[in-house]
């Protein structure tokens, strides 16, 4: 005979509020946000599965379809897979000269390297020149840190396992890129058509990006591509590290994302 096991009610009441009361948090948690230090505008990428990673046999199909060169550094990437990661919230756009700027004169921190160079230091182009050691100093000024390779990752590429933040078709008109002849950043938001399905902008192109994540057992890892490389160096999956992660370059810059749990002392709606 069959036996059934009755749940208690004050259990069941138990269970129920606890569900209530996680998606009432879920549901209280703003789109955009602004991050009251710098001035950002942040989006939530929320909780939940994303596929990480592309395969060796993806990528070899893609470069002989694209009719492109295979890359040591593509064999440094990781399989597919899906992860989980909870809530947390991104810079919309790269920090940009302006908001680095600020952050200088507000704590006596070295400017960037570039920062007498015209073609480099528009006030809306991505800060470039600056360090790992700069990026952190001013994601904790600001009340945020680096991301993560899979934070960066899901915000560039949402949860349908995309190659490019805007789908699976190659496109090099979606973002500041080789092809595009500009040799240097443009300003932040240039390509919209090119934002990720978080509304995330300029995550293939213009600057690669730094993570907080370690790349083969020394330095760090940074993701997206530059305004040097072409259309498969982009890919939300590719990895690569700097060789001059100290004192920055012209092709590196950075974004900051911020936990839920500073919330309230670091931003307010937007």
């Amino acid at each position: 005979m069959t036996k059934y096991f009755r749940i208690p009610r004050i259990t069941l009441i138990l269970l129920l509020l606890i569900t209530v009361s996680a998606v009432n948090a879920q549901q209280s948690l703003l789109q955009h946000i602004k991050s009251v230090k710098d001035g950002a505008e942040m989006v939530l990428i929320p909780e939940g599965e994303f596929i990480s990673g592309m395969n060796q046999d993806e990528i070899k199909r893609l470069v002989i379809q694209l009719k492109k060169p295979m890359l040591d550094i593509y064999k440094k990437e990781f399989p597919k897979k899906n992860k989980s990661l909870r809530n947390y919230y991104i810079d919309h756009q790269e920090v940009t000269n302006e908001k680095y700027g600020r952050f200088v004169k507000e704590t006596g921190h070295r400017p960037s390297k570039y920062s007498r160079w015209p073609q480099y230091n528009g006030k809306d182009q991505p800060v470039v020149g600056v360090g790992w050691a700069d990026a952190e100093a001013y994601c904790k000024w600001a009340g945020k840190r680096l991301p993560t390779e899979d934070e960066w990752e899901k915000a560039a590429r949402g949860t349908d396992g995309r190659m490019w933040p805007w789908g699976n078709t190659p496109d090099d008109g979606k973002y500041n890129g080789k092809k595009q002849g500009n040799y240097s950043p443009l300003n932040v938001g240039s390509f919209p058509t090119g934002n990720s399905p978080y509304g995330v902008s300029d995550m293939a192109g213009n600057i690669w990006e730094m993570t907080s994540d370690i790349w083969e057992g020394v330095g760090k890892a940074m993701r997206g591509g530059s305004f040097l490389n072409i259309i498969t160096e982009v890919r939300v999956t590719v990895r690569w590290a700097s060789s001059r992660e100290e004192d920055g370059a012209d092709y590196l810059g950075f974004r900051c994302v911020m936990d839920v749990e500073n919330l309230k002392e670091f931003s307010r709606g937007k």
